[in-house]
């Protein structure tokens, strides 16, 4: 059973929510919605194909990893596991300044 929780939270997403952008340009800023978007989308890509693969091992009676191999895979899920919440929010945040910009809020 998996527990109950925000999966579109972390720590670190929780510590860019209190970054200021204002300072960003309009162009910088859009730079920063797009690049968090490709990230996210590029981690959420290796996730599937990671995912795919395992399948497809246990399909293949491949059931044997080494610890380094599965510390490596560890590391890395926990580090997407942190990323991917922390670039929406990036996207998020400059989302926002962008629209603040556009209506003349900023």
């Amino acid at each position: 059973m998996v527990p109950e929780t925000n999966l579109l939270s972390s720590e670190l997403a929780d510590v860019i929510r209190k970054l200021d952008i204002s300072n960003l340009n309009a162009d910088d800023t859009l730079q920063l919605a797009n690049s968090s978007e490709e990230c996210c989308a590029g981690l959420c890509h290796g996730l599937h194909f990671l995912g795919k693969t395992f399948v497809s091992f246990a399909d293949s009676n491949v059931l044997e990893f080494s610890p380094e191999s599965l510390c490596q895979l560890g590391h890395g899920l926990l580090a997407s596991a942190l990323l991917i919440p922390a670039l929406i929010q990036i996207q998020k945040s400059a989302e926002r300044q962008i629209i603040n910009t556009d209506t003349g809020e900023a």
